[in-house]
């Protein structure tokens, strides 16, 4: 199998390539913070710097826009120029444009002004598909699969509307309260709502009783994920007393910010001084994040979940408890992202995310995979997905001649593109199909679609779980996902997805927490590491457990 091979996996290379982008990108989120106040004004750089260029590129455009023989925009000129310097950067430069800014700080700042929707376009209405906790849009009863039909007195249903201009009108302005005009049944509805401070949660803690096991997942290093994190620790291991050991799950965590991760890093090890990452640049002296010593629960076993999305400030994490042997970690292959970035607020209203230094774990490992090859750094799921990474522990596509050992048990480690988990965790070999990689990220929205379309409804979980997906949501599943290619794939079978497709329903119709409730102890990831804390195995002892790896 290879990039030229079978016309299905062609169809499907563009959704692999486009997941590995947007991983790739939200690996760069800043790793520390920037006053608000240190605007980068262009004009104002030292025009003696050695073959400095500013003000050429302007010099350029004005030229062009007076004599050129057609009508250009000069600011979409002006944003080329500005991508095309970005592109013989690193991968994780980027320079952010003053109407993606607001979006790219609600991710990271897990907070933002609004009404509290979530929804998705089908067939020219919008739909909600979640409605957030403590939101104006609870409060006020709006509910999954209402459909909007207008928006302050405005009629949007049938109109044709993209999507992004939709999602502006439901954007709060001045003028305080949005109505909406809302179809519940067939049943017309008026809501009235007023925005307010919408929080978004990165930490999710979920509590195994019988063995005394909090697990927690961790979305995003977020400016709040610490706090989070920190609450729910403390719930569980002091106030109720019913925690011991920690499984903390940092797959498809693309990162975020560096403080959030080391402050984590400090309540799992009470030693003081001890270093949890180091960074280094061409213009940055070394800067050594060691543990304060002030660990204020007693945390015993830590398992860490890792996968190939999994970068940046999850890397570093991981890599901190691997190379101080303070815990197991499990999964596969990280992202590979070795890289500092701070992001600078420019003039325009846009920002510059600019690499600033290279981080290394404790151990002096540095994970950052090569980019030399942009394209091939770009299609790196792809690749590993080709080579076998996804499903062999043996086959690392990646390889160096460095050799590390942890801190404490003298352990062998690997520093190829990423932290290698001890323990490997294949993707179910179902995906070994060419047809299936990537697939998973379309259940979601197809899934909510093909409840709305056929009017689904169910009053209990278990009704879920007994029910029998008919042939006509997988044939709709391949229409869907390949389009005109779907009358080569009918003869697929594609019900080892049931569980799959169940859990995301259960998430539409009785919300995440059940959902998680009811699948997450058949996660093979989550299962591996109960038999792990169940049976008490030592990290030392690891390798004498064939069972176990």
């Amino acid at each position: 199998m290879n990039p030229g091979g079978p016309t299905e996996y062609k169809v499907l290379q563009p959704l692999i390539l486009a997941v590995c982008i947007i991983v790739g990108m939200m690996a760069g989120y800043k790793m520390n913070e920037i006053p608000e106040d240190s605007l980068v004004d262009v004009s104002k750089i030292d025009g003696n710097h050695k073959n400095s260029s500013v003000g050429r590129v302007e010099e350029l455009i004005r030229y062009i826009d007076s004599k050129y023989i057609d009508k250009i925009d000069d600011d979409v000129m002006l944003e080329d120029a500005i991508q095309a310097v970005f592109k013989s950067l690193d991968p994780h430069s980027i320079y952010i444009s003053p109407s993606e800014v607001q979006d790219v700080n609600t991710q990271m700042n897990g907070h933002y002004k609004g009404i509290g929707i979530e929804n998705y376009l089908i067939d020219d209405t919008v739909v909600i598909s979640s409605v957030l906790t403590d939101s104006p849009a609870e409060r006020s009863g709006l509910k999954i699969f209402d459909k909007i039909i207008g928006i302050n007195d405005t009629v949007i249903a049938g109109k044709s509307l993209s999507f992004d201009t939709i999602r502006k009108m439901l954007i709060p302005t001045t003028e305080g309260a949005i109505t909406l005009d809302i179809l519940r049944n067939g049943t017309p509805k008026k809501f009235t709502l007023i925005p307010d401070d919408i929080q978004i949660s990165s930490v999710h803690p979920y509590l195994f009783d019988s063995l005394q096991t909090l697990l927690v997942k961790i979305d995003r290093f977020g400016s709040k994920t610490y706090q989070e994190f920190m609450l729910a620790i403390e719930t569980y291991f002091e106030k109720n007393n019913s925690a011991k050991h920690l499984i903390l799950d940092l797959r498809n965590n693309p990162g975020g910010y560096l403080p959030e991760a080391t402050n984590i890093l400090c309540q799992l090890f009470k030693e003081k001084d001890k270093i949890l990452v180091y960074t280094e640049g061409r213009n940055r002296k070394r800067n050594d994040y060691k543990t304060n010593g002030k660990a204020f629960f007693n945390i015993e076993k830590i398992i860490v979940l890792i996968d190939e999305n999994s970068a940046s400030a999850s890397e570093i994490v991981a890599g901190a408890i691997q190379d101080w042997d303070r815990g197991i970690i499990i999964g596969r292959r990280s992202f590979g992202k070795g890289l500092v970035q701070e992001q600078f607020p420019l003039n325009n209203g846009g920002a510059m995310r600019l690499t600033v230094a290279r981080y290394y774990t404790p151990s002096g490992r540095s994970i950052q995979r090569d980019y030399s090859d942009r394209p091939n750094y770009e299609t790196d799921l792809d690749a590993r997905f080709l080579h076998g990474d996804l499903f062999n522990k043996d086959s690392i596509l990646v390889h160096d001649t460095a050799t590390y050992t942890s801190l404490i048990l003298n352990r062998p480690m690997k520093a190829s593109g990423g932290i290698s988990p001890d323990i490997f965790i294949s993707m179910d070999t179902i995906y070994k199909d060419p047809h299936l990689f990537g697939i998973q990220e379309l259940l979601s929205e197809y899934t909510f679609r093909y409840i709305t379309k056929q009017k689904l409804n169910f009053e209990r979980v278990k009704d879920i779980l007994s029910w029998e997906i008919p042939n006509g949501y997988y044939e709709g599943l391949i229409s869907f996902a390949y389009e005109d290619h779907a009358p080569k794939m009918k003869n697929f079978t594609f019900h080892h997805l049931d569980s799959e497709v169940k859990k995301v329903m259960v998430k539409y119709f009785f919300g995440k927490d059940n959902a998680q409730k009811y699948f997450i102890k058949v996660d093979p990831y989550v299962k591996k590491s109960m038999n792990i804390i169940k049976n008490n195995i030592l990290l030392e002892n690891l390798d004498s457990f064939s069972s176990y790896n």
